[in-house]
């Protein structure tokens, strides 16, 4: 499966690095990735990339790409090293919140019906999984109700860092590329897996049955045209310390600023 991931990635990215001075290729070894990706940050070693420096005006980093890839993971370890005053805000979590309100309990109920709703009228994420996320169709309807205002959020939430003067607004927004790169970034970086790692990682992490994932992935954009698209991609196949390394070298440019 990495292989054949690795084969698409090839075709898609070697026009995109002639077009792309941004970033260099940090090969330690593992020539199956770094002489492919666009801009994987591997192990360790020495990096030099035109990262945004901090300055009087605030930069935006967006962090997306596949379920199950480690976005979330990304986001907390390179909070920890990002040496300026920042902001995170997560998508999923503001998800969580919107579902809560009334307001969306209700459109859920007008869009699809009773069934939306379990026995203590609270929203069945079961059946939405089961019954709404395979459905081209029913998803968009779901999507209408919970993207607006979680991307109003977000907004809001830039312009309060903003206001803030904090030096980076970091944002995880896992469907970017799937609402039409809505969001403005000066820097977006995707986190990919083979498709064999996103699958076990969902089945470990979230309870989810083999066929469940499969739905959540085929409602995705597939990674390597998000790949394609990205500023830097992490290749996060591997342990928590290959991460931790990747980060590292990532934010490297801000440590030394």
């Amino acid at each position: 499966m990495l292989q054949l991931v690795l084969a698409r990635l090839e075709r898609f990215c070697q026009q995109w690095l002639l077009n792309c001075p941004k970033l260099i290729l940090i090969n330690h070894g593992r020539q199956d990735c770094a002489s492919i990706l666009p801009a994987v940050f591997l192990a360790t070693g020495d990096c030099r990339w035109a990262a945004p420096t901090p300055n009087t005006s605030m930069k935006s980093w967006l962090i997306t790409g596949g379920a199950g890839c480690g976005k979330s993971s990304l986001a907390a370890l390179l909070m920890q090293q990002l040496p300026m005053p920042h902001r995170f805000f997560s998508a999923d979590l503001m998800v969580g919140e919107v579902m809560k309100r009334e307001s969306t309990i209700q459109g859920l109920v007008s869009a699809f019906g009773a069934r939306a709703l379990g026995n203590a009228g609270e929203i069945n994420r079961q059946w939405l999984r089961d019954v709404v996320l395979p459905d081209a169709g029913l998803r968009k309807k779901l999507e209408g109700l919970l993207h607006p205002p979680v991307l109003a959020a977000l907004e809001e939430a830039r312009r309060e860092a903003e206001k803030a003067g904090v030096n980076l607004f970091l944002a995880e927004v896992p469907l970017h590329y799937e609402i039409g790169s809505t969001v403005s970034a000066d820097f977006v970086i995707v986190v990919a897996s083979s498709r064999s790692v996103q699958v076990r990682r969902m089945m470990e992490t979230r309870g989810l049955d083999e066929q469940t994932v499969h739905k959540f992935l085929e409602a995705q954009w597939p990674i390597e045209a998000k790949v394609e698209r990205a500023d830097a991609v992490i290749w996060n196949d591997g342990s928590l310390a290959s991460l931790e390394a990747q980060v590292l070298t990532l934010a490297s440019p801000l440590l030394q600023a």
